[in-house]
């Protein structure tokens, strides 16, 4: 009895180990063809500023690359206020990985007034169409926040703290003139950051705004911030949530991880300068 068991023991153990040994194969789908890809990229007949997405390509999730975001909508809208030349790029993800057809390139002629009418882009622009507001971070190089307790709150899931700023020492963030960063829509929505702490975080380019969503993002610049805390944020030009925004203040919600991050407190420089 003794040898019979162990006999099957050792064939036992013989099959697994040529089963731990064999490499694993996984199969996967065809890839897609890219000449089979079916797309329309096509503004609204109700507004020429409205760029209507339609995947033709049955079966398999779209992927859509749009001058403000990515998508996966069958049908998707992305609106473009501004005058320019815009690429939009549509794949599929099939089996065999993502397939991408050749960029398109959309022509807008006209400034979407309806859009840039919006309460949002009105207090962050100073007035909407050809405006211009001025921004700086809520602290002077005294130390001192003329509005909110600091320049700069800590938040998480479920939680906020809010403090001022002599109370953290330890965070690493100094006094100072941090300069200014401008909204405007001359032309466009164009952004531009004076940082005088850190002229190297400077820069020029363009934003857009998400009412729907309470939502700002900066292209090709950054808004102002520190090096310290601001280092840990993960992406200064994804969109952020604007938590709050008035005629003189404004603060945003910058993303360290996904239940951690920063908000960030500035106020007019008209404000500052009155105050």
């Amino acid at each position: 009895m003794n040898n019979n068991f162990n006999k099957v023991l050792a064939i036992a153990a013989s099959a697994l180990l040529f089963a731990s040994c064999r490499p694993e194969i996984f199969e996967l789908g065809g890839k897609a063809n890219k000449n089979d890809l079916k797309f329309t990229i096509a503004p609204s007949s109700a507004n020429p500023n409205d760029i209507v997405l339609t995947s033709l390509t049955p079966g398999l999730t779209p992927y859509w690359v749009t001058p403000y975001g990515q998508s996966i909508r069958v049908t998707d809208t992305t609106n473009v206020p501004f005058p320019g030349t815009y690429k939009f790029v549509y794949g599929v993800e099939s089996g065999g990985g993502l397939v991408q057809a050749d960029t398109t390139v959309v022509t807008i002629t006209t400034i979407d007034k309806k859009t840039v009418s919006d309460p949002m882009w009105l207090k962050l622009t100073g007035g909407g169409l050809d405006s211009s507001r001025t921004w700086v971070l809520d602290l002077d190089a005294k130390g001192v926040s003329k509005f909110f307790a600091g320049p700069f709150y800590f938040g998480g899931s479920g939680w906020e703290w809010d403090p001022a700023f002599k109370d953290i020492g330890w965070a690493g963030v100094s006094a100072g003139d941090y300069g200014t960063m401008t909204f405007n829509l001359v032309g466009n929505a164009n952004f531009s950051a004076n940082n005088k702490m850190f002229p190297d975080l400077s820069g020029t380019g363009k934003f857009m705004l998400y009412p729907a969503t309470s939502e700002l993002a900066t292209i090709d610049a950054q808004v102002l911030h520190d090096k310290a805390q601001g280092g840990q944020v993960a992406n200064w030009n994804a969109r952020m949530t604007v938590k709050t925004l008035t005629d003189s203040t404004l603060q945003l919600i910058a993303k360290k991880d996904a239940s951690n991050w920063l908000i960030y407190n500035y106020i007019t420089k008209k404000y500052y300068d009155a105050h």
